[in-house]
């Protein structure tokens, strides 16, 4: 192997003995393992790389589911109207806009898969400049289901009182579209 960047990901022990004997296996593979002492060495080895390309999509992930849980919780200890009206936002509202966004986001990554595997690395700027127009052009667009969200939350048939207080609430989360367009620009 000439580059660290072409290691691998599973390598046992034994092979990384091999390789410092100039006694590579010629696939680059991991050998069989024999034991238990073997398996748990390869299992660590391979969680630490795992956890290494894994956990800042976990975190972000956590953040992100976090923060209405986050929002409900406070909420709830307010008055019950209240959760109501903030669970029934996240819900409908803020889901519906973040399956919007994402699938907007989700074909972005589709475009810079192809420019990259076809090798036109100049045009993932470009779908990067189009993703930041589509992406927030679809947000300011979306802003009216949260501007009408009390009427639309009538029209589907929640009470009265629960669709005035999600639109009041659905208002001041405006700013979590352009977030999410935001966001998705660069995933």
């Amino acid at each position: 192997m000439e580059n660290e960047n072409e290691q691998p990901l599973i390598i046992s022990s034994r092979t990384i003995q091999e390789e410092s004997q100039n006694t590579i296996n010629k696939t680059n593979d991991a050998l069989p393992i024999d034991g238990a002492t073997e398996f748990f060495k390869q299992f660590c080895y391979e969680s630490k790389k795992l956890w290494y390309l894994a956990g800042p999509a976990v975190f972000t992930s956590v953040c992100r589911y976090s923060l209405g849980a986050v929002t409900q919780l406070f909420a709830g200890h307010v008055s019950t109207l209240a959760l109501a009206a903030v669970s029934v936002e996240n819900s409908v509202i803020a889901g519906f806009s973040f399956g919007v966004m994402l699938g907007m986001g989700s074909a972005l990554e589709t475009l810079c898969g192809q420019a990259f595997g076809a090798g036109q690395i100049d045009m993932l700027g470009v779908y990067l400049q189009r993703s930041w127009v589509i992406l927030l052009t679809t947000g300011a667009l979306l802003s009216s289901v949260y501007v009408f969200a009390g009427k639309l939350l009538r029209l589907i048939g929640q009470t009265e009182e629960i669709s005035e207080a999600a639109g009041r609430f659905a208002l001041w989360m405006i700013p979590q579209l352009f977030a999410y367009a935001n966001e998705f620009s660069y995933s």
